[in-house]
């Protein structure tokens, strides 16, 4: 392996010596074809860690100047928002907020957010959904709490919110739109409802 090759790789990105000489290798000792398969590589490995698309891995890789760590922080510090709406809002619109939590009223850590945002008018598509489950008693207070509260807390256990996932996916469409976003809505429920013992939503109509 020529030598001058090695050091002008290095130069260009910050790689051990046993890497840019691997790299070189691999691309018939091609610096450039290295240095783009030196990133392809660091954009695979966001896109795994961060659970992300390449368009999302491969902006948030350049926006912190290819630092992996920072990126990946940044995409899973990144707000949910399910919605049919190709531009989605932020969580100061009217909508509601979901997040699970134990027996305990403790959110769970995660390496990655794990609430979400829906917009009121998207919300309205399943409302009837989480309605349906009440009454249902407040685990905090043991107070029964006879219908869904779109202006404030509503705690649903694990048992109702499956109930609310079953309702949700034979609930029919012939919208794109909307079955995209139940698909997600339900693909979200399940991956929290897997551990969690309540789904908190919150209205902030």
């Amino acid at each position: 392996m020529d030598r001058n090759t090695i050091t002008i790789l290095r130069s260009r990105i910050s790689i051990p010596l046993d890497v840019a000489i691997q790299l070189l290798r691999e691309n018939k000792g091609d610096i450039d074809a290295s240095e783009q398969a030196f990133h392809n590589n660091n954009i695979k490995e966001i896109m795994l860690a961060a659970e992300c698309d390449h368009e999302t891995a491969k902006k948030h890789y350049e926006l912190y100047k290819y630092n992996i760590t920072k990126a990946i922080k940044k995409i899973n510090s990144k707000e949910i928002v399910i919605t049919t709406s190709e531009i989605p809002t932020g969580r100061n619109a009217i909508g509601f907020i979901l997040w699970p939590e134990n027996n305990d009223r403790v959110g769970y850590e995660s390496t990655k957010r794990n609430d979400v945002f829906i917009p009121y008018v998207d919300f309205n598509l399943v409302i009837n959904e989480f309605e349906s489950v009440f009454p249902l008693q407040n685990p905090w207070n043991k107070m029964t709490e006879d219908s869904f509260d779109n202006c404030g807390h509503n705690y649903i256990d694990n048992k109702s919110c499956r109930i609310i996932v079953e309702r949700i996916k034979q609930s029919k469409t012939d919208d794109p739109k909307v079955i995209e976003f139940k698909k997600q809505l339900i693909e979200w429920l399940d991956d929290k409802l897997s551990y969690a013992d309540y789904i908190t939503v919150y209205g902030n109509l």
